[in-house]
């Protein structure tokens, strides 16, 4: 969405035919096909619109986290603008599954170190956890200094909240973002399971994200500069494949689990 924001006002969404129900559909057998559980990030605009697709969701299993309301990045909301996409959106979210909303990410990865105010904000709101920071440079996100693993970000009398960064590899002096989104789409495979290899050797967590349009390779093309639209579309073939030998490669869960597992294992990097 946020790719394309210059091109397509929120006013319009409701224009353009959904497709997100088949292709969510899609992922939702992929990954019961392997007895996988994951954490599906939603928006609250959606599930205001499709709440029985939610619930399929988290009756299949999964673990239903926030990706805010509009999908605005947190670099351009004040706080007091995040605070409320932010709740709004958990409302949504809980008012469909019944149960507390743990979890955030934030659009575009778009907590970065001048927008960390939003940890007091989200742990205030009842969150504990936001997976939305990229420890690298980029033109639109990254945090480089944050470091590759989970970290307490903020604390109060009723709790903490954590950062689980997404997967960052190595080749020589680069840092290589892998694991999900173009960044998938785009590297041959080889090269992406050998940096999960790699990772797994150095006992780190690797988090691999996709959205569901990117296994629709006939959704239709966004009338945007041809850059934006080749950086959208490359690789959307290939996806299925990939996240296919991934799921029989590796052990999945969620987001949740994760953390659950590592603060009883005293694994920590606070």
């Amino acid at each position: 969405m946020e790719a394309f924001s210059e091109y397509i006002e929120k006013n319009d969404w409701e224009k353009y035919p959904s497709r997100v129900e088949e292709q969510t559909k899609r992922l939702l057998d992929l990954l019961d096909g392997f007895q996988v559980q994951g954490t599906f990030f939603v928006l609250g605009w959606l599930a205001e619109r499709y709440p029985a697709l939610v619930k399929n969701i988290f009756d299949a299993g999964h673990e239903i986290a926030s990706h805010g309301f509009n999908h605005k990045m947190v670099s351009k909301m004040t706080p007091e603008e995040f605070q409320k996409d932010i709740r709004r959106s958990k409302e949504v979210l809980e008012g469909i599954t019944n149960t507390a909303i743990k979890g955030y990410r934030a659009p575009t990865f778009s907590i970065l170190k001048n927008t960390s105010w939003a940890y007091e904000i989200l742990l205030h709101e009842g969150y504990r956890y936001s997976s939305s920071v990229f420890p690298i440079w980029h033109d639109r996100y990254g945090w480089q200094e944050f470091g590759y693993y989970p970290r307490r970000m903020a604390s109060n009398e009723n709790g903490e909240i954590w950062e689980v960064p997404m997967a960052v590899g190595s080749l020589g002096p680069l840092r290589i973002p892998f694991g999900g989104g173009g960044y998938l789409r785009s590297y041959p495979l080889f090269l992406t399971e050998a940096l999960f290899r790699s990772l797994a050797r150095k006992g780190r967590p690797a988090v691999v994200y996709i959205h569901p349009w990117e296994l629709d390779s006939m959704h239709p093309v966004v009338q945007a500069p041809l850059l934006k639209r080749l950086r959208h579309q490359l690789g959307i073939q290939t996806v299925e494949k990939k996240i296919t030998v991934l799921l029989q490669a590796m052990k999945f869960g969620t987001v949740a689990q994760y953390l659950d597992d590592m603060n009883r294992k005293g694994n920590s990097r606070s």
